[in-house]
């Protein structure tokens, strides 16, 4: 958004997911700031509208990260025994081996890593979509590195089908499965977190006196509270000296 003519300051606070920004309403409107926020991959919403639906949306985020992840892992787990077992002595299928049928062995890791990218499939669009912006972030890393795994298996499929075996040594499919999984694990992790650190940031604010009697010439008047919660305040009412 910084980037935006008309922007003038931006800071974004990731524990309470709020985007605050200075700009000049005559150069930039708050619909293209809201496109260039939508483009680096994030949503946004204005405040009052967040609040009303911010648990909703916190609630369905993690259900889903937990879905992804579990599909993730659901192909990753047989994805890792066909790849790495035989060096641990693990039984294998003849038709699996890779001394003995080295082209089976690596298609069947293709079948298996396939749909654990196509659950990651933020990493890539977010990712790569800021790194086309050149302002990269973890997402554009994990989308760079396990397309790169991706990419060069593939390539090795290509020489094992001329003949060269010796390829079978060189893939790396269950890296880029195992890098998506345990991303998505943490990011999954992440979102409760969040949700429970903005449950309980919610709830402090809640304490806050909504009155308070102000005693001016002896006088008492009841009015709006203005005192940020703090050591003292969590009684319904504060008085005020003027």
């Amino acid at each position: 958004a910084k980037k935006l003519d008309g922007v003038t300051a931006s800071s974004v606070n990731l524990a309470t997911e709020k985007l605050n920004i200075s700009y000049d309403p005559g150069l930039v409107k708050v619909s293209d700031i809201k496109r260039a926020v939508e483009k680096a991959g994030y949503k946004a919403v204005d405040e009052e509208t967040a609040v009303d639906t911010d648990r909703e949306r916190k609630e369905k985020e993690v259900k889903m990260l937990w879905q992804r992840f579990i599909i993730s892992v659901i192909f990753t787990i047989p994805l890792l025994y066909v790849s790495m077992g035989h060096m641990l002595g693990l039984p294998l299928p003849d038709i699996l081996h890779p001394h003995m049928h080295p082209l089976n062995f690596a298609l069947i890791q293709v079948v298996l890593v396939i749909p654990s990218m196509i659950a990651g499939y933020k990493f890539y669009t977010v990712g790569f979509a800021s790194l086309w912006r050149r302002s990269p972030n973890m997402d554009s890393l994990i989308a760079i590195s396990t397309s790169a795994a991706f990419l060069y298996g593939i390539y090795a499929i290509i020489e094992m089908i001329h003949g060269n075996t010796e390829y079978v040594n060189n893939l790396y499919f269950e890296s880029a499965g195992v890098i998506i999984t345990l991303i998505m694990l943490g990011k999954y992790l992440e979102a409760v977190t969040k949700g429970k650190t903005s449950d309980a940031i919610k709830k402090l604010m809640g304490l806050a006196p909504k009155t308070a009697i102000i005693i001016k010439d002896g006088k008492e008047i009841v009015g709006k509270s203005l005192v940020a919660v703090g050591a003292g305040t969590s009684g319904p009412d504060r008085a005020i000296k003027d």
